[in-house]
């Protein structure tokens, strides 16, 4: 079965005051800002959002925003990193940074005045908030493998002394 493709623009107020659904896919080749935190962007973001309105009046999207494996840079070993990205998205609708501030802790703010916004905005930064902040792997033995190697013995040296073995030398 083939996922269908999002539309480009949405207005999110109205989504929400008729409990409207955002699901489907969207290619990552086309989000540029995490394109370029990624070392390969050919995977695909499937996106299954709800919007509506809570008992408090409180106008929301949430749901969940996932991809297939990403390519990262490892910054240990400059090695592929692949990993699965996903978001959870808790989103509150305000109009201005006064009604922002005034949303319950369940939501993060998203300011749109009146009018409408871009889809793949709203998927790329939710995407974006889920890289990891120093991508790395988890294992070091995968960083080995991609031939990193620990200096011998500074696992354990005092985190000076190399600096005191070159004041020495010099």
């Amino acid at each position: 079965m083939r996922t269908p493709s999002l539309p480009n623009k949405i207005d999110p107020w109205r989504l929400a005051t008729e409990s409207g659904r955002l699901t489907g896919s969207l290619a990552l080749a086309v989000l540029p800002r995490l394109v370029a935190a990624l070392h390969r962007a050919d995977a695909v973001a499937n996106v299954a959002l709800t919007a509506g309105v809570d008992r408090w009046g409180v106008h929301y999207i949430k749901g969940v925003v996932r991809t297939t494996e990403v390519e990262l840079v490892c910054q240990r070993c400059l090695g592929v990193l692949r990993l699965p990205l996903e978001a959870t998205v808790s989103l509150g609708l305000a109009r201005d940074e006064a009604e922002a501030d005034r949303l319950p802790e369940d939501y993060e703010p998203l300011l749109v005045a009146d009018g409408v916004i871009g889809v793949a905005d709203l998927v790329e930064d939710e995407l974006l908030l889920a890289l990891p902040q120093v991508p790395r792997h988890d294992n070091r033995r995968d960083c080995e493998a991609n031939g990193y190697r620990m200096p011998g013995g500074m696992e354990h040296a005092p985190p000076l002394a190399t600096l005191a073995s070159l004041l020495r030398d010099s």
